[in-house]
């Protein structure tokens, strides 16, 4: 866990060293006031430009951060079912997370972990997690950054930004959605809602949404995951 915080101290340092002496605002403030469509363009751009980074970055030894595979999604599978013994979750939409989960972890057996494919992502690049200096994007607090196909970080922005922001934040990443790579993507984002929510389940605050949300994510979303039936748009 040190080596890790560490690590994270590290990633961000290279991110504030770049903001001395600059005025600085979070990007999220920016898009109340600017373009909308503008700043998610250059939110999608950036991403990818960390993306090609990372691919050809050599870490260090000893560099070691959280791992977003099949072993992460199965034990946030299996920490969800104590919200069966708490009566936060229902064991219907408990059954449907573990289908999901397999069909998940199906999936990853199925797609090789390839240079191009996965490597450091952010993990939490959200618009709160980026500073604007002089019009360019700076990517701060990389505490969940970790291994992971890098589609992650697509999917993680698409389901947080705004439904008509979406497709300007795939312009400036300059995703080429297949049919493959858009179920490929939607996966990913019920994964990490699953293992975000996972974190939470004995979370007091999270009650709410466990009892309100919960039940959409697995009766709906997960159910058209299941199905082949795109949602990327309406989640």
């Amino acid at each position: 866990m040190q080596a890790s915080m560490e690590n994270s101290a590290l990633l961000t340092e290279i991110a504030d060293k770049a903001l001395l002496n600059y005025d600085i605002e979070v990007v999220s403030k920016q898009l109340i006031r600017h373009n909308e469509n503008q700043l998610t363009v250059k939110m999608g751009a950036l991403q990818q430009t960390l993306h090609a980074h990372s691919q050809k970055w050599v870490p260090p030894a000893g560099f070691r951060r959280l791992i977003y595979d099949e072993i992460t999604i199965a034990q946030a599978c299996e920490n969800l079912g104590k919200g069966i013994q708490s009566g936060i979750i229902g064991n219907d939409d408990y059954r449907i997370v573990c289908d999901v989960t397999k069909l998940i972890c199906s999936l990853f057996a199925n797609t090789p972990k390839t240079k191009a494919s996965w490597g450091l992502v952010h993990a939490d690049f959200l618009s709160g997690n980026l500073l604007i200096r002089e019009g360019q994007l700076i990517p701060i607090d990389f505490s969940l950054s970790g291994w992971a196909y890098y589609l992650l970080d697509p999917a993680i922005c698409l389901c947080n930004l705004k439904k008509h922001l979406r497709k300007a934040f795939i312009e400036g990443y300059g995703l080429q959605l297949t049919e493959e790579r858009l179920y490929f993507i939607e996966a990913l984002t019920l994964y990490i809602i699953l293992v975000a929510a996972s974190r939470q389940i004995n979370n007091i605050v999270w009650k709410s949404w466990f009892e309100k949300r919960f039940p959409v994510i697995t009766g709906e979303f997960c159910q058209k995951l299941q199905r082949h039936v795109s949602f990327i748009y309406d989640i």
